[in-house]
């Protein structure tokens, strides 16, 4: 895990980005009176926002993420909240409107109460792998319809276009109501296909408004730090990638905001495996 005054953390190689410097050019044998033209052409059309280009892979009614609340250890909570924790299996489905939904089979019925726990889902880590460097999100998870398999539903508002591939959030944790302490995970294994396969990028030096310094864990290219200036265009193509592919790997970027951009000093990720 890598700390930096922000928590861990998830390319195919594009082009290298070459800065061309031209200087002394004089332009010979001008014509005095060069001849008018009329261009017919048809102005550019506005660029697509990059929100809209992230890739959505949701289909309604698929199940797209597996797990199984469990109790970990834990601080101890005062009360009876931890004497009847609700565990069991969990599934990640969309539902018809595409909001997703959490359906927790629970190991004991009879002791449920979802008025003693609250359940959040979460881009923490609790497998050991590294975590982004963004700061983690929380997204607490409202009551749904019973299904008629018995199954608690609960369902997850996220209204960002990052919800298209919500393969950054990895936990579903449990803990008392207005109490940061956790005493059940479920590890989400996600089964949708990956976005971008084989991402993988690489620094193809400093160029202007994309001068800040990267940072590696092993051979691994894992965050860069902004430099005052930079760009999201300018430092998607110093690592040979798209904005939307920069913004991917950063869903952070686009939650509460329509419009992405970098914070300077304020790393972004780069390795997939942190998203």
């Amino acid at each position: 895990m890598i700390h930096g005054g922000m928590k861990a953390a998830t390319v195919a190689i594009g082009a290298a980005t070459v800065l061309a410097l031209v200087s002394g050019c004089t332009l010979l044998n001008a014509p005095a009176h060069p001849a008018a033209t009329t261009s017919t052409a048809s102005p550019d059309p506005d660029p697509v926002p990059i929100a809209q280009q992230l890739p959505n892979l949701l289909v309604a009614g698929q199940t797209i993420g597996t797990g199984q609340l469990r109790v970990i250890e834990h601080e101890p909570i005062p009360g009876t909240v931890t004497d009847h924790p609700l565990t069991g299996a969990v599934r990640i489905v969309v539902g018809e409107d595409r909001v997703l939904e959490v359906h927790i089979a629970p190991d004991d019925p009879s002791t449920v109460n979802l008025g003693d726990i609250m359940l959040t889902m979460t881009g923490k880590r609790h497998d050991g792998k590294p975590e982004n460097i963004q700061d983690e999100n929380y997204y607490g998870l409202v009551a749904g319809p019973s299904s008629t398999a018995g199954d608690l539903v609960m369902r997850m508002p996220l209204d960002s276009p990052a919800a298209g591939d919500p393969t950054f959030l990895h936990s579903l944790e449990e803990s008392p109501p207005g109490d940061a302490r956790v005493f059940a995970v479920a590890t989400i294994d996600w089964t949708l296909p990956p976005a971008y396969p084989n991402l993988a990028p690489v620094d193809h030096g400093s160029v202007a408004n994309a001068r800040g310094r990267t940072v590696l864990d092993g051979e691994t290219l894992a965050y860069y730090v902004p430099g005052q200036g930079d760009t999201i265009y300018q430092v998607s193509r110093r690592f040979g990638l798209t904005e939307a592919q920069l913004v991917w790997l950063n869903p952070e970027l686009l939650i509460g905001s329509p419009q992405p951009y970098l914070k300077y000093g304020i790393g972004v990720n780069l390795d997939p495996g942190r998203r």
